[in-house]
């Protein structure tokens, strides 16, 4: 039993879904489950629909219909003119446009979910057809069928249980070789759709993996595997052939995008390889991530997060250092779901960088403005260094503009102002 997972970067046009038809009929041995992400930058798209519809203007029906129209442009490249396949994309399209016209709910997140969940739903029927056509037996998984969570909407919590039991009673996978099925998306017990953060599409790939024993989880990605910094912005990126799970999880919390933060812990409860490899060249090896007792040398990594907001909170009354203000302030984040980049506390002060989610950000500060004073930095960047060096700390940092600076032994965190 292996996964795979494809992101949209692998599947942004007609010749990438040729691509890794190549790549799963060359690794047909044993079960896969493949997961698959919306097409190209399909999800950035349909924010743009949502933000329309929930402000009331009209173009957010131009705008899915030129989405819809993308998708049946590249499918048009790879199927005959008699194709079913542009009617199953119509109804895709349909049913969100059917949505819109009929919902009466305001609730950002929930509008947020039901309409990004498109993408996948149409990535995948496309990939589903395409590998029949050529020649590759496999069903089409609904992931919301399985994917069970809570109904915190754009960021919803698995429920472990009820997702192993669906997953393990399921027929399509018990009984079939080949399943493909949509990352980042799920339901809640009420049937309703919900996603599992930007990018969840690797974290999918993990709760299959842990959940069914694989033996390992493949991402593919544009890039060889993972680099000690983004290869395609700094050309002197070295490439890491092999990484623990916890160097792996130091990463990804950081904010290093070649994995998703939560795909790690899952693999790592059952011990399953994670290895990180290109589509481009899918004949060489990748990176691989498991679990090791070998002192593995890393080179200095440097993430790089834009777009950051600095948030300081002070008590009026000056008794900051006491326990239940933080406990109020922390729970505030955690009820909100938006993650703490870094923290930073002083004698009347909690310091935070967190990404730039103002609605969240708002959501926050209403709670909060009653008893802390709140002030507000934002177009930040935080440059984390793990296992720095001189010469790292100096290429990276010389003449930047710093807000607040952390260092242990071994990483060191830098917010400068863009």
């Amino acid at each position: 039993m292996e996964i795979y997972k494809f992101g949209g970067a692998s599947i942004v046009d007609a010749e990438g879904i040729k691509n890794i038809t190549k790549i799963i009929s060359n690794n047909l041995d044993g079960k896969k489950i493949i997961v698959v992400s919306a097409l190209g930058k399909t999800t950035n798209a349909l924010e743009d629909v949502v933000n329309n519809y929930v402000s009331k203007d009209e173009k957010y029906l131009n705008y899915i219909r030129e989405i819809r129209e993308y998708h049946l442009m590249v499918s048009e490249q790879l199927f005959p003119e008699n194709h079913n396949i542009k009617f199953k994309i119509f109804a895709i399209f349909d049913n969100v446009e059917s949505f819109c016209a009929s919902n009466t709910s305001t609730l950002y997140g929930y509008i947020y979910d039901q309409i990004i969940s498109v993408g996948e739903l149409a990535s995948t029927t496309i990939v589903s057809e395409y590998l029949k056509q050529e020649g590759i037996k496999n069903v089409l998984l609904d992931a919301r069928q399985i994917i069970r969570t809570d109904n915190h909407y754009t960021d919803a919590k698995i429920n472990w249980e009820k997702t192993k039991n669906l997953i393990e009673n399921n027929d399509l996978i018990t009984n079939n070789q080949t399943i493909i099925t949509q990352g980042f998306i799920g339901a809640t017990s009420e049937k309703f759709t919900t996603t599992l953060g930007r990018e969840g599409s690797d974290f999918t790939g993990a709760i299959f993996a842990n959940i069914l024993n694989a033996d390992k989880l493949t991402i593919w990605k544009d890039v060889k595997g993972v680099y000690n910094s983004d290869p395609n912005n700094y050309t002197e990126a070295i490439f890491i052939k092999k990484m623990s799970y916890r160097e792996a999880t130091e990463m990804t919390y950081y904010g290093a995008k070649v994995i998703h933060p939560k795909t790690i812990r899952p693999l790592q409860n059952k011990n399953i390889t994670l290895e990180v490899r290109s589509y481009k060249t899918p004949e060489e090896n990748g990176t691989l991530i498991k679990n090791s007792n070998e002192v593995i040398e890393y080179p200095p990594i440097i993430v790089y997060k834009e777009n950051q907001v600095l948030l300081s909170f002070s008590s009026k009354d000056f008794s900051f250092t006491e326990a239940e203000n933080l406990r109020i302030i922390l729970k505030s984040f955690d009820n909100n779901r938006l993650k703490i980049n870094t923290i930073q506390t002083g004698a009347i002060t909690l310091s935070v960088v967190v990404n730039n989610k103002p609605e969240k950000i708002d959501a926050i500060k209403d709670e909060l403005s009653k008893n802390f004073e709140i002030r507000f930095n934002n177009n930040l960047s935080l440059i984390t260094i793990r296992h720095f060096d001189f010469y790292t700390e100096d290429t990276f940092l010389r003449n930047k503009n710093v807000l607040l600076e952390q260092r242990t032994r071994e990483t060191l965190q830098v917010l400068i102002r863009d």
